[in-house]
């Protein structure tokens, strides 16, 4: 985290060098949006030193309505290295609101393919499960880089289809993976910034938007859907497709620890530690656990080394106390995380592995009873596999869910 602030602060006493338009050279205070260079792979550094990730002041951002676009720029879309994604593409810097209340910015891309309707056009918020504690895997710049691994057949669905589809850096500059709040606001006002962007000929508020997500994806969407009537409810979203859950951190933590997948564990706390100060992981950790932390922070599920580096680790062995899930502030970080504290605003298809060795499928489960008690529309799957295949598996019957909303079908199971 340190070496990203210290980047970002190079970044802005740079910016000047960089931005090369007249609009570009605007006070960040000017109230029509700035507009930068085209993004392509070639030229674009990364976004620890390209101005166009450096926030306005805190003052310009407490200025701004949530959802505001502050800058944005066109980008050459990139599906892979060779293979240009078939839509025109930009991204938008927006102001949004942290897990704190703090205004902060944030960076969404949007996509509008060919086939996409002169009018009536639908939005889908496609969120990729990027899973990361740096802002070098963010979507936003995978994109110009060479999309997102593995979730390139998904995402190509929706555009082939004619939707307008959103991506959002949901864990915003910061990085701040698994921060449920953070993420799901960081949703509604890319969102809101889209609708708001001439270029894509949008209905403003009226447009029909539906949300999908898996894993790390499904933490914004769930979190969007929960959040969508106290901090967004002018939007129209008509449903939430939702994949790989982690309904309770805690749950996934003692899941996953000393597993193969105990990595996604010490990344949520290198995430924690980073998103909640109140935490102190000075004190709550021995040296090997300060090292940790300090890798894991530059870590996601596209860098090199990832997680898997820390496969079959046991986190108590990393830290100074018994158990520190039972510690007061870790509780209380942990249950500000939980899903299922409010009554989503949308119509809900939650699908998950039955076998899923990364989050619990009893507690999907528990979630859909929860929401069906509350008068939510929701549609529950149990796909036969683990994680990764409750990816590849459960896309399709997402994208069929997308489509059916969009047409009027809101499917239930629901007693």
């Amino acid at each position: 985290m340190s070496t990203l602030l210290r980047t970002i602060h190079l970044a802005a006493v740079t910016s000047t060098a960089f931005c090369v338009s007249l609009a570009c050279q605007q006070s960040f205070a000017s109230s029509a949006p700035e507009l930068y260079p085209t993004a392509t792979a070639s030229t674009t550094p990364s976004p620890t030193v390209d101005p166009f990730y450096q926030p306005p002041s805190d003052a310009v951002l407490r200025q701004a309505s949530p959802g505001t676009v502050l800058r944005y720029r066109p980008i050459v879309p990139m599906a892979s290295s060779t293979k240009q994604i078939a839509a025109k593409a930009w991204q938008l810097m927006l102001r949004s609101t942290d897990h704190k209340g703090q205004a902060v910015a944030s960076v969404a891309t949007v996509f509008l393919p060919a086939n996409a309707p002169a009018k009536g056009k639908k939005v889908v918020a496609y969120n990729p499960a990027y899973d990361s504690l740096t802002i070098e895997s963010a979507p936003s710049y995978a994109y110009v880089k060479g999309g997102v691994a593995g979730e390139q057949g998904s995402f190509q669905s929706y555009l082939s289809k004619g939707y307008v589809v959103l991506v959002s850096d949901y864990e915003g500059l910061k990085s701040l993976w698994a921060v449920g709040r953070n993420s799901g606001q960081g949703v509604l006002d890319a969102i809101r910034a889209a609708e708001s962007f001439p270029e894509l000929g949008l209905s403003g508020t009226s447009t029909p938007v539906a949300i999908t997500g898996y894993s790390g994806g499904a933490i914004a969407a769930t979190w969007a859907n929960e959040l969508y009537e106290q901090y967004a409810p002018e939007l129209n979203i008509r449903g939430v497709a939702a994949g790989g859950i982690a309904v309770d951190v805690r749950n996934v933590a003692r899941k996953v620890n000393k597993k193969l997948f105990a990595g996604l564990y010490f990344g949520v706390v290198a995430a924690y530690a980073r998103a909640y100060p109140e935490i102190n992981v000075e004190a709550l950790t021995n040296a090997n656990g300060k090292a940790m932390l300090e890798e894991v922070g530059e870590m996601s599920n596209y860098t090199k080394p990832n997680f898997f580096k820390y496969a079959y680790k046991d986190l108590q062995s990393y830290v100074t106390v018994p158990n520190i899930l039972d510690l007061p502030e870790v509780k209380a970080v942990i249950e500000e995380n939980r899903l299922g504290q409010a009554k989503p605003g949308a119509p809900t298809y939650l699908y998950n592995g039955t076998t899923d060795q990364v989050m619990p499928w009893e507690d999907v489960q528990a979630l859909r009873t929860k929401y069906c008690s509350q008068g939510v529309k929701v549609k529950l799957s149990g796909i036969l596999g683990e994680h990764i295949l409750g990816l590849v598996l459960g896309a399709p019957s997402a994208k069929t869910y997308v489509d059916d909303i969009f047409s009027g079908k809101v499917p239930n199971d629901c007693p």
